[in-house]
């Protein structure tokens, strides 16, 4: 049996398919930028680029002006301390407070996540001001669901206000 197993070894050794082998091994090992895979390997014209990574409502410049411009909108209708906190976690969850932002999945945009299959026809001046849509936002909280914790809460149980 020893001697059938060592046959058998000589034989693929000398049809070079344990060569072929290693080969793809270490080709995939590079593909995925593995140990012992220098800068120039020959590999490097076949690897793909680095992923792009884009997660949702991340990379907002304007956050802290948002955020503040927000925060007096809030505080002229008495919404402080506790519900301006659900309001922050409201909106970081549905925009990061990006008001350019566009949800690819639901087409929610802007800070309040205007969705004009659920809301109807987008406010005038809405897409790309963030004053508009904090107003809009404000409003339909008010108008929906009275406070903002009452919204958060519905954000928390459904992933919707």
């Amino acid at each position: 049996m020893t001697i059938l197993a060592a046959a058998v070894m000589l034989a693929v050794y000398e049809l070079e398919l344990s060569q072929t082998f290693n080969n793809g091994v270490r080709q995939m090992v590079c593909l995925v930028q593995g140990p012992d895979c220098g800068d120039d390997t020959w590999v490097d014209a076949d690897r793909p680029d680095e992923p792009e990574e884009y997660e949702w409502g991340s990379g907002n410049s304007n956050r802290g002006d948002n955020e503040a411009m927000a925060l007096d909108m809030a505080a002229a209708r008495g919404w402080k301390d506790e519900q301006w906190t659900c309001l922050q976690n409201l909106w970081a969850n549905t925009s990061n407070w990006d008001h350019t932002l566009v949800d690819p999945n639901t087409g929610a945009s802007g800070i309040p996540g205007f969705n004009p299959a659920v809301h109807g026809a987008m406010p005038d001046g809405f897409a790309g001001d963030p004053r508009t849509q904090i107003s809009w936002g404000l409003d339909y909280i008010e108008n929906n669901h009275t406070l903002p914790c009452l919204a958060w809460e519905s954000w928390e149980n459904t992933k919707t206000y």
